[in-house]
């Protein structure tokens, strides 16, 4: 069902970008008939193709490659004239918003209210902090780190946002963050490879085999 507000992009355009996956270039061609030149109307689309890419996890790819073609898309802010709106900035922070979001909903939700004491408190804690490593992540999350993934292999994401991503993933270390970490690194492994320095690689695997082993002494 098409939302009742769709924006600038109308009934037409929302399931021309739910369909996008029949003809990438097609509907690039089709986008230089919209009005793409308002940072309005430029956040809209970036926000509509991040929600179909994180819903439509098999069609990653292929959203992410439309990215790549919208990339180029920029222009002079209409609110500021010394600076420019470009369709890659938009996309680089809702991109980080969204993985932010995604990996606070992962974490432990502490009640509000509590009339428990203090002792009782970090038992309670200690218990969540176990069953948080034995739970899985949602499939939301490993869909938005599969897109985030897509973007970097499709060179619309640069290295530098991935190392932001790892680190977060692992400074976090619960497990569905480290679940998801195994599965972003598998994918874009040997990419990331290539443009970054083998200490810093290794620095990331080392940790990751500190705790799993860890994991098994415990």
């Amino acid at each position: 069902m098409i939302p009742t507000h769709v924006g600038f992009l109308g009934a037409a355009s929302y399931e021309a970008v739910s369909c996008v996956t029949a003809n990438v270039q097609a509907f690039v061609t089709d986008l230089s008939h919209e009005d793409l030149d308002v940072e309005e109307n430029l956040q809209e689309m970036v926000e509509l193709i991040v929600k179909r890419a994180v819903k439509k996890p098999d069609s990653a790819a292929v959203f992410a490659e439309l990215c790549q073609h919208l990339s180029e898309v920029e222009f002079q802010s209409l609110s500021d004239w010394s600076a420019s709106v470009s369709f890659r900035s938009l996309l680089v922070k809702h991109c980080q918003a969204e993985f932010m979001k995604s990996l606070d909903k992962e974490g432990i939700v502490q009640k509000s209210g509590s009339c428990l004491n203090p002792v009782q408190d970090v038992r309670v804690i200690d218990r969540l902090r176990e069953e948080q490593q034995n739970t899985k992540p949602s499939g939301r999350f490993l869909n938005m780190l599969r897109f985030i993934g897509e973007l970097f292999l499709s060179k619309v994401l640069a290295e530098k946002s991935m190392h932001c991503c790892i680190r977060r993933l692992l400074q976090k270390g619960d497990g569905p963050s480290l679940e998801g970490l195994c599965q972003l690194l598998q994918m874009i492994q040997q990419d990331l490879e290539v443009v970054t320095e083998k200490e810093v690689m290794d620095t990331y695997y080392n940790q990751l085999n500190y705790i799993a082993e860890k994991e098994k002494r415990a």
